[in-house]
């Protein structure tokens, strides 16, 4: 008589892992994670790039560059990279405070190398239009300037982002906005911003002055975002959430020759990496996003003006 084998215990494939092993430890003074805007309006544009250029950016990060297929003037299919600017401005309400910040991220698009296997290839219009459902091509941070020194070292050691303190000058549409009969601040699409180089006041990293009005936009959900950031010694990646909806908007050749880039004439970290990326200075595409306001008061009247029309009409 055979004997049976014995039965050995199947291990389970599922296992999880205590929270020092998989999240940086967070800073007490930055202990109140997830970080919650009360107010956010942004601009993110995008550029094509050489996957040449780009690659040498995800080096030992364990991201790869994600690749975008173009269809070029004479007919071929190519494949490129792509890089944007990110610029931000939000508001935070703190239970003793409320904080600012004005904020731009030069960020190349990527994905983790693990999940090669899984990250669909589709047109940059199809990842704008968020259908790519795996959510794994996100943002890697090259770059990023803000104007709130908190915002700079929560940045730096909860996300590890490579974040400096960065003075802005910018003009940016707004339904604050002086009104006029003709054109009410609705209609505005006019953005002009400018980073200023730390390193010398006089001198700047990037100009970039652009006008969407008229243009016709369409409702997009691209979101949550993967965003990568490589600071901690280890790459680390966080999901950026933004409830609402961007307006997006393909640019033709002709709109995007409207836009205008300059890339300051300096040896600021910023705008070296930006000189080498910035292979064509034209923009594929626009995002727009803006939360709508929480409370709205108009201009008062005068409540004596209406007892006397009211008199008069009896009279």
């Amino acid at each position: 008589m055979t004997k049976k084998p014995k039965k050995t215990a199947r291990k389970s494939c599922c296992e999880q892992v205590p929270v020092s092993g998989v999240m940086p430890e967070l800073p007490k003074k930055f202990d109140t994670f997830p970080f919650m805007y009360a107010s956010l309006q942004c601009q993110w544009m995008y550029w094509y790039t050489s996957i040449e250029q780009a690659e040498r950016y995800v080096e030992n990060t364990g991201l790869c560059v994600a690749r975008f297929p173009v269809e070029t003037e004479k007919g071929k299919t190519e494949e490129r990279a792509v890089i944007l600017l990110n610029f931000q401005r939000y508001t935070a309400h703190y239970d003793n405070s409320l904080g600012t910040t004005n904020e731009v991220e030069f960020n190349l698009l990527a994905y983790p190398a693990n999940r090669k296997g899984g990250v669909p290839k589709m047109p940059l219009w199809e990842y704008l239009y968020g259908r790519d459902q795996t959510k794994t091509i996100g943002h890697l941070r090259l770059h990023v300037a803000a104007d709130n020194k908190v915002a700079v070292e929560a940045g730096r050691a909860v996300f590890g982002e490579p974040k400096f303190y960065g003075v802005f000058n910018y003009v940016v549409p707004s339904l604050n906005a002086a009104m006029t009969a003709q054109e009410p601040p609705t209609t505005k699409q006019a953005w002009r911003i400018e980073l200023i180089n730390p390193d010398d006041p006089d001198t700047f990293v990037y100009r970039l002055r652009s006008d969407f009005t008229g243009y016709n936009w369409t409702k997009t959900n691209c979101t949550p975002i993967p965003e990568f950031a490589t600071g901690l010694g280890r790459t680390i990646w966080t999901r950026w959430t933004i409830v609402g909806l961007f307006d997006t908007v393909m640019l033709s050749p002709a709109q995007a020759r409207k836009i205008r880039l300059e890339i300051g004439d300096n040896d600021f970290a910023m705008t070296k990496d930006m000189r080498a990326l910035f292979s064509d200075m034209q923009p594929a595409a626009v995002q727009i996003f803006e939360s709508p306001p929480a409370c709205i008061e108009p201009r008062g009247f005068y409540m004596d003006a209406i007892d006397r029309d009211r008199h008069d009409d009896q009279a």
